[in-house]
């Protein structure tokens, strides 16, 4: 009987779970309540712009369908429409006597994102890699949470715990990513890129695209690779783990490459979400 107590433990659920995926134009969300092999609820809200204001009224449209607790936790992923990711330049040279201070690292952050964007990037909040000055650092900011806490996308629902991140971030974040080649992953309507070479990102880049267009994928992807000169480098297409939508993809998508670039596989450790069946659906 004891041998069965670690089995039955690692399938309870101490707290209730919310996961949001926003993409460009809808809310996709899963609600898992706490207990043991409970069922999943799930529920969409039309997105009607990428204004903070939409995005607030979108949510509280998608968490009226959903059972309302206090006791959970709620994961909201971005999908790429409605994130910039930069990779900034090192700020300083490696073995220079003095470190940059956190509000000095904001500033040219700030200061780089005004310069490619301009004055409307002034509001918008943005995260940094936790890397070395002396490295290169990949940058996320998101203009439809401007001018608007995190919390207060959700108020007035109650509960234990907030994420809110790009739904690419936490892609990478749960792989493990080679120290060589290029990362491809698919987001709703959307293609991402991620160059690594020896361990640091070296280019981040993306492609709005209606995925089944995988000849414009393919083209696309051979054409990044050409500009980077790193077609020896090899290439890899990131997934979550059992999540068949996107598998489809990238089988079509090598086979449209077939004798011009060879694709791997890559799965990250554990599934972002389990709502990639309705992001196919509303596609």
């Amino acid at each position: 009987m004891s041998r069965l107590l670690p089995d039955m433990f690692s399938q309870i659920r101490w707290c209730g779970l919310t996961r949001i995926l926003v993409t460009a134009d809808s809310l996709l969300a899963e609600h898992w309540p706490a207990g043991i092999q409970t069922r999943r609820a799930v529920a969409q809200a039309r997105l009607e712009s990428p204004e903070p204001y939409a995005l607030q009224a979108a949510m509280a449209a998608v968490m009226a369908q959903l059972p309302a607790t206090a006791w959970q936790r709620i994961e909201i992923y971005l999908a790429d429409q409605h994130v910039h990711l930069m990779l900034l330049p090192a700020i300083q040279a490696s073995g220079q006597a003095s470190a940059l201070s956190g509000s000095e690292r904001q500033a040219y952050a700030r200061a780089m994102l005004l310069n490619t964007y301009g004055e409307v990037a002034v509001q918008w909040p943005l995260r940094m890699q936790d890397v070395l000055p002396s490295h290169a650092c990949l940058l996320a900011t998101t203009p439809v949470l401007q001018n608007m806490a995190a919390k207060n996308l959700l108020a007035p629902n109650k509960y234990l715990q907030l994420s809110v991140q790009p739904y690419a971030c936490a892609l990478w974040a749960h792989s493990r990513l080679p120290a060589d080649g290029t990362v491809v992953s698919a987001e709703p309507h959307m293609l991402r890129l991620l160059q690594l070479q020896q361990g640091e990102i070296t280019h981040v880049a993306s492609l709005v695209s209606g995925l089944s267009d995988v000849e414009g994928m393919a083209a696309w992807l051979l054409r990044e690779r050409t500009l980077l000169g790193v077609q020896a480098s090899p290439c890899y297409w990131l997934s979550e783990p059992a999540c068949e939508p996107v598998a489809a993809i990238g089988r079509r998508l090598t086979q449209q490459l077939a004798g011009r670039l060879a694709c791997k596989n890559l799965y990250a450790a554990h599934a972002i979400t389990s709502l990639w069946q309705e992001v196919a659906h509303v596609a």
